[in-house]
């Protein structure tokens, strides 16, 4: 909830920045989070890690977890040839030197 804001124009008809300034009202208060948890007292039972993660694959990741997972080894397949790559230059590059 945002504080209710208005703009003053009545105060100071003749001054320019106080007709620009709105007058905000700060007497917004937030609740508590135990409001909505059941309380302190409430023995509500937290849900475990697994079963949190097998009803966010079950209901919510089915498509993308596929999708996600090919781009993954997209991305590590390409970093490989590139690390292989880099590996064969120093390789060369000490031969030519005469280090190997």
């Amino acid at each position: 909830m945002k504080p209710a804001s208005s703009l003053n124009r009545s105060r100071y008809q003749g001054d320019w920045p106080a007709r620009s300034v709105p007058v905000i009202d700060w007497n917004y208060q937030a609740t508590p989070y135990f409001r909505f948890s059941g309380g302190r007292c409430a023995n509500v039972p937290t849900p475990s890690f697994r079963n949190i993660s097998r009803d966010y694959f079950r209901r919510e990741a089915r498509h993308t977890f596929v999708i996600e997972a090919i781009l993954f080894a997209a991305v590590v397949a390409t970093s490989t040839v590139a690390l292989v790559i880099g590996t064969l230059a120093a390789i060369d590059f000490l031969r030519a030197l005469g280090y190997i």
